[in-house]
Formats: structure tokens, sequence, C-alpha cells
């Protein structure tokens, strides 16, 4: 006997879809009929719609949440701004006077390293991206130490065997890094170069501290930067809810909220 639920709009069905993907990484398109009342048919064209719109991946049967891809570089600095200076305020707080910081490349921790060079003196800040040892160089009274390696055209950062190696000449008292996306796996970057960086930096530093506002939760991506077990602290603007949120508790990583004034 056909259903006598209420059809819901399309715009309205594709949300709550994407919302089930959010708190589940994959699901049954069977499942998803009989959620929303639909047929099988308007869920099938459902999930092509949102594959077409890379907002989901198609599956045999059902969906699964897509890896993530990022904007350009210069595009991604003009993105949640207010959020990504305010995190990196506060990202700066955790630095005293000769202090060692590892900084990670991304638009996220260029806005930190604006901050830092405001607000904190006497310190030394070891990079690969090309922009945060730029902006760095506002901290008159720091020194700044940029790895060398192979250039990334596109981000203006370096990797490889050079870096990687540069870093293992150094202690830090703390890594600082941004993330393409953090889900309760732990923190993911969409380029595996970076997250080899990011890797190392977190072997030669002592606390590790990732830089996030609220459009990185529940995102995977293709590489992963680190487990819980291995940070101390997310800067974030909004707290983490479901899964993450119960991942970050179990895995003892402080949470440090960054709100509006």
């Amino acid at each position: 006997m056909p259903s006598t639920r209420p059809r819901r709009p399309r715009a309205d069905r594709q949300d709550r879809i994407l919302a089930e993907l959010r708190a589940q990484p994959s699901l049954r398109a069977s499942q998803l009929a009989r959620m929303l009342g639909v047929s099988h048919e308007t869920i099938r064209r459902d999930l092509i719609d949102l594959d077409r719109r890379g907002l989901l991946r198609r599956t045999y049967g059902g969906a699964e949440r897509p890896l993530r891809f990022e904007a350009p570089i210069a595009e991604r600095r003009t993105m949640h701004v207010g959020a990504r200076e305010r995190i990196g305020a506060r990202a700066a707080t955790l630095l005293a006077p000769g202090h060692v910081v590892m900084l990670g490349s991304g638009a996220t921790c260029w806005h930190a390293a604006r901050q830092i060079a405001a607000a904190c003196p006497q310190i030394t800040a070891i990079t690969n991206d090309h922009a945060v040892a730029e902006a760095l160089c506002g901290g008159a009274s720091s020194q700044i130490i940029a790895l060398g390696g192979r250039l990334h055209p596109g981000e203006r950062y370096v990797w490889g065997p050079q870096a990687i190696e540069e870093l293992t000449r150094y202690r830090a008292n703390w890594a600082i890094l941004g993330a393409s996306g953090i889900d309760a796996l732990g923190a993911h970057d969409i380029d595996d170069h970076a997250a080899g960086i990011c890797r190392r930096m977190i072997r030669q530093a002592r606390r590790v501290a990732i830089l996030a506002d609220h459009s990185k939760f529940d995102q995977p991506a293709l590489a992963r930067i680190a487990d819980w077990a291995d940070v101390d602290l997310l800067i974030t603007d909004t707290a983490p809810e479901g899964p993450l949120a119960l991942t970050l508790a179990a895995s003892r990583v402080g949470v440090i909220q960054s709100r509006a004034a």
C-alpha cells in the first residue's frame, strides 16, 4: 500500500540526507527511503544530484561522505576570516618568549601567523609555508626558520625529503597545525605531501594544537595528519558535537572555543 506520509520538498529532503551522513559515514538508499517516506527512485535521483554537486559520493546501493576538496589558497584566506583570526589569536596565547613553534601550511595557519607576529615577541618559528613565513616577519624580534625542499606551485609550501630532514634537526615547544578536515578518526589533509610534513612536526614537538573552524567538522580527507591521541588541543570557533566530541573527550584533547566578542 502506498505511503500516506506527506512528501518532503526536495531541498529539505536533501538537507536531511546530508545531515544523516554527517552523523554516520555511509547510508543505504533503502534506509533513506524508509526514513524519508519516499520511493527508492526518488532517493536515487537525490543521490545522483548530491553526488554531481560534490556533497556526497554514490556507492552501490547508497552513499558515503565525500573526501574533502579545497578551494585555492588565495580564496581560502578570504573564507571564515573572523573565526580564523580569533582562532589564531587564541593560538598565539600558547606561546611565551623563548618558545620554539612549528607552524604548518594553509589559510588558518596564515591567519595564526599574523596574530603570532603581533602578539609573541622573542620566539623562534619554523615553517614550510612561504606565506606563513612572510606573515611572521611582522614580529621583528622573532627568529624565523623557513624550511627548504620541493615547492608546491599552487599552495606555496615546501615538502619532500629535504624538508623532513631539516625538521629532524629541531625541537619545538608547540606544533600548531591546520587541517583540511577533522572527524572522530583524527585530523586530515587533502594533500599527502602536506600531511607528511605535519606528521614530522608532531614528532618534533612537545605539544600539538590543531586549528580548525566549524566548516572542517566531520570532513574526512585523503591523508591523516594525526590521531587524537597525538593532539593536546583543538582550537575552534564552535563546540564539536556527536562522535567527534565524544572522541575528543575520550582522548583527553582540550577544546578551546574562541568566540566572537
